[in-house]
């Protein structure tokens, strides 16, 4: 019944995507979380803003509440502005918002939050250098969104292996290309680096590199039950049958949306490094969200029986709402 509603009945896709979206959201409503703060992951953007919102939790719940309704209907947008899903379907929306509630102490601003809104971006802005010659805005203006989310979050900046990977994967092999998207990624921190200089605070440029990108991966994680069974069910269960789903069905698909779909499957499968970095917070599992939603909704409406594809949706929201009172 849910994923026939996202294939014909428009009107109900919005009421059911505000009424699910207000039902999960309503206990940080009613009890705010305060940001969430990780030395280690966040970076300077984040920590000037978190600065303004550490008085107020209820603040920061609501922005960070219009952050993730925001970012369902633009990362909607970039799909079917792609002809990557229908046009009429809010499916991708509705799963995106589903994966970023789906732990009441991720109901705040965080790092990770801000920085999936330039990751989207920079979706959408990368997709465009398919069928270009040389692709050198589209590469800079791509490469310079992720610079800025990874001033959000550090683990972002091993997003770059993506990008070249897709270059390769869009057959972009010129030099410049390559060039242009260093010097877009490289822009943004070398204003950093030039403010810590002209003010005074060179010995802020060694300890910011230490303190952010000398950083292990720390495996001590999934100490809850309900944690270890939504990531099992969500990743093993869900993920992998979706990745290879999407694998199966590019193949018919015109070439434009067959390498569009091999760089966002690719983005999944790399994004597994910036997860190492965020295994023990409660936010790990919101880095495969922007992909992620693309992959469901698609393993979700090509299900020959809508009976299966209901059935494994209502399972995703309950442990949604399971997780959620667990950690209230």
């Amino acid at each position: 019944m849910i994923i026939s509603i996202f294939k014909k009945d428009y009107f109900m896709q919005f009421v059911l995507l505000i009424l699910v979206t207000i039902l999960l959201w309503l206990p940080a409503f009613i009890n705010p979380v305060a940001p969430i703060i990780n030395p280690k992951l966040d970076m300077p953007i984040y920590n000037a803003i978190v600065y303004a919102l550490t008085s107020s939790s209820l603040l920061s719940v609501f922005i960070a509440f219009l952050l993730v309704v925001g970012q369902a209907f633009l990362l909607n947008y970039v799909f079917t502005n792609y002809k990557l899903t229908r046009k009429t379907s809010y499916l991708p929306a509705f799963i995106y918002i589903i994966l970023m509630s789906s732990d009441y102490r991720v109901m705040t601003m965080s790092s990770l939050l801000l920085a999936n809104t330039f990751i989207i971006l920079c979706l959408f802005s990368f997709l465009k250098c398919y069928n270009k010659n040389e692709g050198l805005d589209e590469i800079y203006l791509s490469t310079l969104l992720l610079s800025v989310a990874a001033l959000i979050y550090a683990p972002f900046i091993l997003l770059m292996i993506w990008v070249w990977v897709g270059l390769f994967n869009f057959k972009i092999y010129k030099w410049r290309s390559f060039f242009v998207s260093l010097f877009g990624f490289l822009s943004p921190f070398i204003i950093l680096m030039v403010y810590y200089y002209l003010t005074d605070k060179s010995d802020l440029i060694l300890s910011f590199l230490s303190d952010h990108y000398t950083i292990l991966p720390d495996f001590t994680f999934l100490n809850q039950p309900i944690q270890i069974v939504y990531i099992v069910y969500l990743l093993i269960f869900l993920g992998i049958p979706a990745f290879f789903k999407a694998m199966t069905l590019r193949t018919d698909q015109k070439l434009s949306v067959r390498k569009r779909v091999s760089t966002l499957l690719l983005y999944f499968a790399i994004s597994i490094l910036p997860f190492l970095y965020d295994m023990n917070m409660p936010t790990m599992s919101l880095i495969f969200a922007p992909v992620l939603a693309y992959m469901l909704s698609l393993f979700f409406s090509t299900m020959k029986r809508s009976l299966y594809a209901d059935t494994f949706l209502i399972i995703l929201l309950v442990l949604t709402v399971i997780k959620i009172f667990v950690n209230c």
